[in-house]
């Protein structure tokens, strides 16, 4: 490990002299491009950050790329030591200097919203008011920077997709309508069809969702692949729900039906033994209807 940080910090040493050479040559070329909107602002260097500062010549040089890739390292480092503030500033450099690298984006959201969020959440040295308004904080710097990067980058849908999960996360206080607009949008703009399923849980969760939600599912039902025990589960609950009529909804044997040889009472079986584990599941599904119908099988079990 010590011989890792002395070539980090060998490396450091000479990114910062070549930085402070390159930018002698070329600071006045990068100050003009700069004049004529050729080159993007330059980043806010924090006065006491010693970092930023022996990076700043390298961004007066124009390569910002490096050093955005350099801040990530040391983001990683921070991170290791729990330093929350200096993950958080090192994300906020790095995606300045290079807006279009997605993964930046991404992983600068992830660190706050899960990873410091989390570690706060569980840090019994902090009072619960402490905890939460902490908390609280990272989990809406996390969406801003996925909010900052499709700003900047509106077409991928990769950022679309975080940002949904991010919504969708139910340990991250959830915003279920947020999250089914976010995949929305990220199945719009190319995402895999398989979030499409995503998508159902989350309108599912919606409220004023469900009519939306069960045209969905119904069109994902079409599909084997598609056949899990959360679908079945949610297309048998939006049919209490919404009151689906008769004629259009799902019999419990054609959602609970394995094999083309099972008996009336072996499907049963199936279907209120899932239904039971997803009776008092804590992915805040909804559970209409499910409850009634377990009491009227419970003699024949």
């Amino acid at each position: 490990m010590l011989r890792k940080l002395l070539h980090y910090a060998a490396a450091m040493g000479g990114l910062v002299a070549g930085g402070a050479l390159l930018s002698l040559a070329t600071g006045s070329v990068f100050q003009r491009q700069q004049a004529n909107s050729l080159q993007p602002p330059p980043v806010n260097i924090d006065r006491q950050d010693a970092l930023s500062q022996q990076l700043g010549f390298f961004t007066l040089g124009g390569l910002r790329s490096l050093v955005a890739e350099v801040l990530t390292l040391d983001a990683t480092d921070a991170w290791s030591k729990h330093d929350w503030p200096r993950v958080m500033r090192r994300w906020e450099s790095a995606t300045t200097l290079a807006p279009r690298r997605i993964n930046y984006w991404i992983n600068a959201a992830y660190d706050m919203t899960d990873n410091a969020a989390g570690h706060i959440a569980a840090d019994s040295t902090r009072t619960r008011a402490d905890r939460l308004a902490a908390t609280r904080e990272y989990i809406n710097r996390g969406e801003k920077f996925l909010l900052q990067g499709i700003a900047n980058n509106p077409d991928n849908w990769r950022l679309h997709l975080a940002l949904a999960e991010q919504y969708g996360n139910i340990f991250r206080r959830p915003q279920f309508s947020k999250a089914s607009a976010a995949m929305a949008k990220a199945l719009q703009l190319g995402a895999p069809s398989h979030y499409r399923r995503f998508l159902f849980y989350n309108l599912c969760r919606t409220r004023g969702g469900e009519q939306a939600a069960w045209k969905l599912g119904r069109e994902l039902w079409q599909s084997p692949d598609n056949r899990v025990p959360a679908l079945r589960f949610l297309l048998f609950v939006l049919q209490h729900k919404i009151e689906v009529p008769a004629h259009e909804a799902l019999s419990v044997e054609e959602l609970y039906r394995e094999r083309p040889d099972e008996t009336e009472q072996e499907i049963l079986h199936y279907a209120c033994k899932e239904m039971r584990l997803f009776l008092n599941n804590d992915m805040l599904y909804p559970v209409n209807g499910v409850q009634e119908f377990l009491k009227q099988q419970a003699p024949q079990q």
